[in-house]
């Protein structure tokens, strides 16, 4: 695994300031997200089987595979579950209600 460090945006409501969280390179995305104190529901800890925890990108890459969770449509336009996807560089996440 890298040891490269990369930044997180977290982009909440839009009256509420990004929040910006240091990771590195393969972190676990909702591992990040809890540091950050973020508040990504996760009703299953994170192990992929509720398909709460969804995030969406707008800028950036994650390495998380297609989920039964989410459509193909959501996947292609950037959806992923948080507790699936990893760190592979800089990325701003929009993060659901």
């Amino acid at each position: 695994m890298q040891d490269e460090s990369c930044l997180i945006t977290f982009r909440l409501e839009e009256d509420e300031e990004d929040v910006r969280v240091a990771a590195r390179v393969g972190e676990n995305l909702l591992a990040v997200a809890r540091r950050g104190r973020i508040p990504v529901f996760a009703p299953c800890d994170g192990n992929g089987s509720c398909g709460k925890c969804r995030v969406r990108i707008l800028n950036g890459k994650l390495r998380a595979s297609k989920s039964f969770y989410i459509a193909d449509v959501e996947y292609d336009a950037g959806w992923r579950l948080a507790c699936m996807a990893h760190v592979m560089g800089d990325a701003t996440l929009l993060v659901r209600d």
